[in-house]
């Protein structure tokens, strides 16, 4: 059955005081468009922990035990699992899907499609982003206490690159698009971020001032893939030493 789900209480906003939804202007969608996305398939699910959107990797150990969920589940088979190699293009597709198909914010609903099944919040969304496993053990998807087992923190937001992660840990959880001007002051991001908004992109509201005071960390997953850097694509430079001679336009020096 195709449905779309809201959870009706509510939930606190995860990305920022209150001031946050304000801040976001509703975007008019076109009268007319050329193609409908493909419907979200939310289905609604009791998560084994109170709230499954930043749940520690205790938590949700204690919580798989407590309900029967496998007949060798415990917290050494949670802690277990890794995630599989996946290039960046693929981690921002994945992501955009959401988007173009209006997944909506629910911490209580998994949302079915081609890239699985994944619980519709922030955590969720950048598990499903990340290809990470999904299952009813950890409600399927990671959450912000636990994604950073599956990734290296950054030294800088400087070194952040589109795919990269920013988390606060406590809280909210982003995954990075990229910068909106080169001086690296407002970060251009891809979120689930609370109840009563669908998955999006904002590239207005986590300014690099946001980041820093509500401390947000940038993460790297471990296994992502990226493109051989410039400079393995270049030749090794000569060795002053080695007897080679010149070469000139394609031909040795007269």
């Amino acid at each position: 059955m195709l449905s779309v789900t809201v959870a009706a209480s509510a939930d606190v906003a995860l990305s920022g005081p209150a001031g946050h939804a304000a801040t976001h202007a509703a975007v008019a969608k076109p009268a007319a468009v050329a193609k409908v996305p493909a419907k979200p398939h939310s289905t609604r699910f009791r998560p084994t922990v109170a709230n499954p959107t930043t749940a520690s990797a205790v938590q949700l150990a204690t919580g798989a035990r407590s309900v029967v969920l496998s007949k060798r589940l415990d917290s050494r088979s949670l802690g277990a699992r890794t995630g599989q190699p996946i290039t960046r293009g693929a981690v921002m597709a994945r992501a955009h899907s959401w988007i173009a198909e209006g997944v909506p914010y629910n911490r209580n609903a998994y949302n079915s499609d081609s890239n699985g099944t994944y619980r519709q919040d922030c955590s969720g969304f950048v598990s499903m982003a990340w290809n990470l496993p999904s299952s009813p053990a950890n409600n399927y998807g990671e959450t912000t206490g636990t994604l950073p087992n599956f990734a290296t923190e950054l030294n800088s937001l400087d070194d952040l690159q589109p795919g990269d992660m920013l988390d606060n840990i406590s809280t909210h959880v982003v995954l990075f698009k990229g910068w909106t001007d080169g001086n690296h002051t407002t970060a251009r991001i891809l979120e689930e971020a609370h109840s009563g908004t669908t998955a999006r992109e904002d590239a207005r509201f986590y300014t690099r001032g946001y980041l820093s005071a509500h401390r947000y960390r940038p993460f790297r997953y471990n296994r992502i893939q990226d493109a051989a850097p410039p400079d393995i694509l270049r030749p090794p430079a000569a060795d002053p030493d080695d007897d080679v001679e010149p070469l000139v336009r394609g031909r040795k020096a007269e």
